[in-house]
């Protein structure tokens, strides 16, 4: 599985990159040889102060989109981490089994 981060419009520090990548490859492990790739796009909201983070998740043949905002932006990653985990799982139980 294959994570790449985006930000846009803030920057993220080493630690901060390593930390997210970290956390997401934890929410996504189990699905693991089922993800080609994961793209999050992280981005500061001027007028509110929100952090936006944007997931999305290639599944072959499919892709999920999940979106979560926060003032936090590890909240903000955590949040649309676990949505993400939700829709793949979903998405790969309508799928059915793994064919090789």
């Amino acid at each position: 599985m294959k994570i790449q981060i985006r930000p846009r419009g803030m920057t993220l520090t080493k630690r901060q990159h390593v930390r997210l990548e970290r956390d997401l490859d934890i929410a996504l492990a189990r699905f693991g040889e089922r993800i080609d790739r994961v793209i999050v796009a992280i981005s500061a909201a001027e007028v509110t102060g929100f952090k936006v983070c944007a997931i999305e998740v290639r599944i072959k043949p499919q892709i999920v989109k999940v979106e979560h905002s926060d003032s936090d932006v590890f909240l903000a990653v955590d949040h649309a981490a676990r949505r993400a985990a939700r829709s793949v799982s979903r998405a790969i139980d309508t799928e059915g089994p793994v064919r090789r």
